[in-house]
């Protein structure tokens, strides 16, 4: 488990306060705690409408912004730039990142080393890890997602390239677009591997261990 913030990006916009229409945007993960908040604000507030869009923590912020969101949602820390953008932060949660597997996976542990080499391609096969031996499917996000930011940096799979941080991971990997779609890929393929918010874990996957240490609230809150 890689423990994450979750934090809500916000910005003064004049008539925000008292808008017909509040827009959020950004990270998926922020999207489900944001959704179950909007539509209790709703209710109490039927002359606002709250709408939540999950659609990754960088093109949340750069939403903001832009002036198109009046609060965007990530899962990662701002960088240096977005800081001197100008946006206020505001932590609202931690999460974690758990790495989960398909339930007739017979592993229950990986460690650092052993996911790093997974990421880079350097590890292709689960007898590799003691498994059986199939290749790894292995299930990453895009790149604005903020979860893979946090995934990556947690292992180190970036490096700086012209005063930029770019991700280091193998090119040979499943990308897709949200936690849920990391679940159904790995819910429907024994090979599969990915990493999703721990908030995310349900009955569709097998959270592995990660370093001997399970992925739940308790160990969150060490």
């Amino acid at each position: 488990m890689v423990k994450v913030v979750l934090t809500a990006l916000l910005v003064v916009v004049t008539g925000i306060a008292h808008a017909a229409e509040i827009n959020i945007s950004g990270s998926t993960s922020v999207a489900r705690v944001m959704d179950i908040l909007a539509e209790d604000f709703n209710k109490q507030h039927p002359e606002t409408f709250v709408a939540v869009q999950g659609v990754g923590s960088t093109a949340g912020i750069t939403l903001v912004k832009n002036g198109v969101a009046d609060i965007g949602m990530s899962s990662r820390y701002l960088t240096e730039e977005e800081y001197n953008d100008g946006l206020v932060v505001k932590q609202i949660a931690y999460d974690g990142l758990a790495v989960v597997v398909n339930h007739k996976n017979p592993l229950n542990n990986l460690s650092r080393e052993q996911l790093y080499k997974v990421y880079k391609g350097e590890i292709t096969n689960w007898k590799e890890l003691g498994g059986d031996d199939r290749a790894i499917a292995v299930v990453t996000r895009e790149v604005s997602s903020g979860t893979r930011y946090a995934f990556e940096n947690q292992l180190g799979l970036t490096k700086v390239l012209n005063n930029r941080r770019v991700s280091t991971i193998s090119q040979n990997l499943l990308v897709v677009n949200s936690n849920s779609m990391v679940k159904t890929l790995v819910s429907d393929n024994q090979q599969a591997l990915g990493f999703i918010s721990m908030g995310s874990i349900d009955a569709s996957v097998k959270p592995l261990n990660f370093n001997g240490v399970v992925p739940n609230s308790e160990n969150l809150l060490k």
